[in-house]
C-alpha cells in the first residue's frame, strides 16, 4: 500500500504520494493555517460555511440528474449531466477518465464533500486545541455540534455514492491515510452524527439563517440528524441481501426521534439552488420515465412496452386512475405529473427515452428559482417506516401509511394486505399484467411521493431493492483524477453483466513531469456555483 498524505489546499483535499520520488507539492497560495484560524470568528466562519459547500457538492450539477436517469426515475437522452451515457441501454460502464467531458459528475460530489470535511476538521482541531467561540465559550458547543453534523453528512453521502473513501476527521492519521470500504465510511458517518446529537441534545442554541439558508434550533438539528441516520442505514446497501440485513428496528427508532416537518433549504436564486429540481424538471430537458408511471397504466400499453425490444420502444398515452399522474384523461394534468406532449429528444439516441409525461412538482420553485427546496421530508421518513414495519412483520402498519398517501393524493382505492391485488383497475399493474402485491405497492407509492427530494432518492432504493436495470453501475468509482494523483490504476463500474460489473482497467504511464502536470490540474478542481443554463448536448 502506498503511503498517502493529505494536504488541505485552497479548500480542497489534496493527496500526494511518496513513491519513486518525493513528489510533495506545496501550494504557495494556501493561507497559513494558524493565521487563517487565529480568531474564534475565523473558526466559526469556516465551520458554518461548510454546509453550503456540502449542499452544492450534492445539489449542484451532479450527481442528481445522472442518478435519476440511472434509476429510470426521469428520462433524458441529452448528454448534459452524464444523462445520456448513464441511461443508455444496454448500460455502459462509467467513463472514469479525467478527460471525459462529464467527469465532473464523478468528481464534484467527491471533492466537494472533502472540501467540507477539510473545513470542519480544521475548525474542530482549533477548538480541541483550546480555542473558545462566543462569550466565555458560550457558542463552542454549537460550533462543535454543527461541525460533527457536517462531518457525518459528508462522510455519509460519500459512502452512499463511492465504493470506498478516506475517513477524514479530526482524529485521522493523515500520514498513513488509506481508503476504507463504504460500509466502514458509513459507520464513521453515523458515529459523527451520533456525537453531534449528543452535543446538540445537551445544549440549547439556534443556528443563524446563513448557515443553512434558514435558522434551526438545536432540537430541530437533533431530529434532522436522527432522520439522516435512518436514511443512511436504509440507503447504503448495494444489494438486496444487504438491504434485507439492515437493522430495521434501529431505523424505526431513529425515525421515531426524527423530523416532524419537512426539512427544506430556501432557494434564493443567488446563494442557494438545486439542479435536480430545475433543469431535470423542465419538460424539454427531462420527462418522467415510463418505468415510473407505466405501472399505473390500465390500457396494456405498459406491458406491451416492456415486452418490446428496447431499441423499438416508444412513448404512449397512459390510462390511469392515479390522480397524481393525470386527472382521468390521458392528456390531462395530475397532482405531480401530467401530459407534456411528444418528447423533444433526438430519436437516433433511442426512442426508449421518450415519454409523453413530465413532472410539474416543482413548477412554483422553477418560476424564478426562489422558494423552499425540500431535502428531507416527512413523506420519505413515512415510507422508510412503512418498509421497516413491513420487514419486521407489521404489514398492517405499512398498509396504513401507504393509504395515507394513496387514497388522498392518488385518489386510488385503499391498499390491503394483498396490496392492489383483487382490484379491477389495479395500481400498480406489473409488467406481466398482474396486480402488485403489498411490497410492489409500497415501492410504487414511494416513487410517487418521494420524487427528486434529494439526489439519488430513487437510485439508492432501486439498488437495495434489486430493481436497477441490469448493468447499471451500483456505485461510483473513486474519480480518475484522484487515482492519477495517487499513482493508482483507474477503474470503473457498470456495463455488461451484474449491476456493478467491473469494466476495463486503465494502466496509466507516469513520469515526474506528468504527475506534476496532473497535480496542477487537480488544484483547479472546484465546484462552480455559477448556474448559466447548459446547452442541450
Amino acid at each position: 500500500m502506498k503511503n498517502m498524505r493529505f494536504l488541505v489546499v485552497a479548500g480542497l483535499t489534496m493527496l500526494t504520494v511518496s513513491a519513486c520520488a518525493d513528489l510533495t507539492v506545496v501550494n504557495q497560495n494556501a493561507p497559513d493555517r494558524e493565521r487563517a484560524l487565529s480568531t474564534p470568528g475565523d473558526v466559526e466562519s469556516l465551520i458554518s460555511g461548510a454546509y453550503r459547500t456540502w449542499w452544492f457538492s450534492q445539489h449542484g450539477w451532479a450527481p442528481g440528474p445522472a442518478l435519476s436517469v440511472g434509476a429510470d426515475q426521469h428520462t433524458s437522452s441529452w448528454g448534459n449531466f452524464m444523462m445520456k451515457d448513464f441511461s443508455h441501454e444496454p448500460r455502459l460502464p462509467i467513463n472514469n477518465s479525467p478527460s471525459y467531458g462529464y467527469s465532473y459528475v464523478i468528481e464534484s460530489p467527491y471533492f466537494g464533500a472533502y472540501s467540507a470535511l477539510a473545513a470542519v476538521r480544521d475548525g474542530l482541531l482549533a477548538i480541541n486545541e483550546g480555542l473558545q467561540i462566543g462569550d466565555n465559550g458560550a457558542d463552542t458547543p454549537r460550533a462543535k455540534a454543527f461541525a460533527k453534523f457536517i462531518q457525518g453528512l459528508s462522510l455519509g453521502t460519500v459512502a452512499l455514492l463511492y465504493d470506498k473513501a478516506f475517513i477524514l476527521d479530526e482524529n485521522a492519521d493523515i500520514e498513513n491515510a488509506t481508503f476504507s470500504p463504504y460500509d466502514q465510511v458509513m459507520a464513521a458517518a453515523i458515529s459523527s452524527l451520533e456525537e453531534a446529537i449528543s452535543i446538540a441534545g445537551s445544549n440549547s442554541f439556534s443556528t443563524p439563517d446563513a448557515w443553512m439558508s434558514g435558522a434551526h434550533t438545536s432540537d430541530e438539528l437533533v431530529r434532522l440528524m436522527h432522520s439522516y441516520i435512518a436514511r443512511f442505514m436504509a440507503e447504503v446497501p448495494r444489494t438486496q441481501a444487504e438491504r434485507d440485513a439492515v437493522d430495521w428496528n434501529a431505523v424505526l427508532n431513529h425515525i421515531s426521534q426524527g423530523v416532524t416537518q419537512d426539512f427544506t433549504v430556501f432557494g434564493d436564486d443567488v446563494n442557494w439552488w438545486d439542479i435536480l429540481k430545475t433543469y431535470t424538471e423542465y419538460r424539454g430537458w427531462g420527462r418522467v420515465d415510463v418505468r415510473t408511471v407505466g405501472p399505473a397504466d390500465q390500457s396494456g400499453a405498459f406491458q406491451n412496452w416492456m415486452a418490446t425490444p428496447v431499441d423499438q420502444r416508444n412513448e404512449f398515452l397512459i390510462d390511469t386512475d392515479d390522480h397524481r399522474i393525470t386527472n382521468g384523461d390521458p392528456e390531462s394534468m395530475g397532482l405531480y405529473f401530467g401530459y407534456a406532449g411528444h418528447s423533444a429528444f433526438k430519436p437516433e439516441r433511442g426512442t426508449y427515452h421518450f415519454s409523453m409525461y413530465g413532472s410539474y412538482r416543482y413548477d412554483d420553485y422553477n418560476t424564478d428559482w426562489v422558494g423552499d427546496m425540500p431535502e428531507l421530508t416527512v413523506a420519505e421518513m413515512d415510507f422508510l417506516k412503512a418498509e421497516a414495519l413491513y420487514r419486521t412483520g407489521n404489514k398492517q402498519g405499512a398498509v396504513d401509511i401507504i393509504n395515507t398517501y394513496r387514497t388522498t393524493n392518488g385518489q386510488l382505492p385503499p391498499a390491503t394486505l394483498n396490496g392492489a391485488q383483487g382490484q379491477d383497475r389495479c395500481v400498480p399493474r406489473m409488467a406481466d399484467g398482474s396486480c402488485g402485491d403489498l411490497w410492489e405497492t409500497l415501492k410504487y407509492e414511494k416513487r410517487m411521493e418521494v420524487w427528486h427530494t434529494f439526489p439519488g432518492d430513487a437510485f439508492f432504493d432501486d439498488r437495495g431493492w434489486g430493481d436497477l436495470v441490469t448493468g447499471t453501475a451500483i456505485e461510483f468509482p473513486i474519480p480518475g483524477k484522484e487515482l492519477l494523483t495517487l499513482l493508482m490504476d483507474i477503474y470503473t463500474f457498470g456495463g455488461s453483466g451484474e449491476g456493478a460489473a467491473p469494466a476495463e482497467i486503465i494502466h496509466p504511464t507516469f513520469t515526474p513531469e506528468s504527475i506534476a502536470a496532473r497535480v496542477r490540474t487537480f488544484r483547479k478542481i472546484a465546484d462552480s456555483n455559477g448556474k448559466a443554463a447548459p446547452v442541450f448536448r
